[in-house]
This record gives structure tokens, C-alpha cells and sequence, in this order.
């Protein structure tokens, strides 16, 4: 019963942050007059990588491996997790406005 918790635990983990990303973004557009293309895929590019910040999570406990001394195997010490990174939207919204940028929401998909 206690595996069962862990792994419901583990998918709410996962898939909160995507339901409420889902639910909390608006489509539109980041307009700028008088910018080309290839400029706005580069400010895009810039802010992106600015607003990466990695994430993740960690579980000791049962597990592959050790502690230190130990031989790899089953046992106590072992390292169950995930890690990443992802889009800090606040500062992506705010490095697109400092480069003059302004958002346009689609009135059309409402």
C-alpha cells in the first residue's frame, strides 16, 4: 500500500505543474513594431535561455546503490528522482518587455 502512495504521489508531482501551466497560459503574441523575424527569434532565443531554472526532486531511501563502502545493489541509500529545467514565464515576460516587446492575448480563442 505504501508503493501504490509513493508512485500516486509521484504522478501528482508530475502532472500538477502541467495541468496548471495548461490551465494558466494564454495564447497570444509578443509584437514589437519594426522588428524583423529573424530579430525577434533571436530576443526570443535570448530571453528563453535567461529564464531557464532547473528543477527537480529527490528521494533517499530504498534504492540501486549505496552509501559510501557499500557495493551497488539493492539497499538502503539509493537515489530515486528527476531533474530538469524549465521556463520561469514571469521572467521570460519580463525580459521580452525589457526588450520593448508587448504581449497581444488571441481574442479569437476565447
Amino acid at each position: 500500500m505504501i508503493n501504490i502512495n509513493r508512485r500516486l504521489n509521484r504522478l501528482f508531482l508530475v502532472l500538477a505543474p502541467l495541468v496548471l501551466t495548461a490551465c494558466a497560459s494564454q495564447s497570444g503574441i509578443w509584437v514589437k513594431s519594426g522588428t524583423t523575424p529573424l530579430q525577434f527569434n533571436q530576443d526570443n532565443y535570448a530571453c528563453l535561455q535567461e529564464s531557464q531554472q532547473p528543477f527537480g526532486y529527490g528521494q533517499g531511501g530504498y534504492g540501486w546503490g549505496g552509501g559510501i563502502g557499500a557495493g551497488w545493489g539493492p539497499g538502503w541509500g539509493g537515489f530515486n528522482g528527476y531533474s530538469g529545467v524549465q521556463t520561469n514565464q514571469e521572467l521570460y515576460s519580463a525580459c521580452m518587455r525589457a526588450r520593448d516587446y508587448s504581449w497581444q492575448p488571441d481574442t479569437a480563442s476565447k
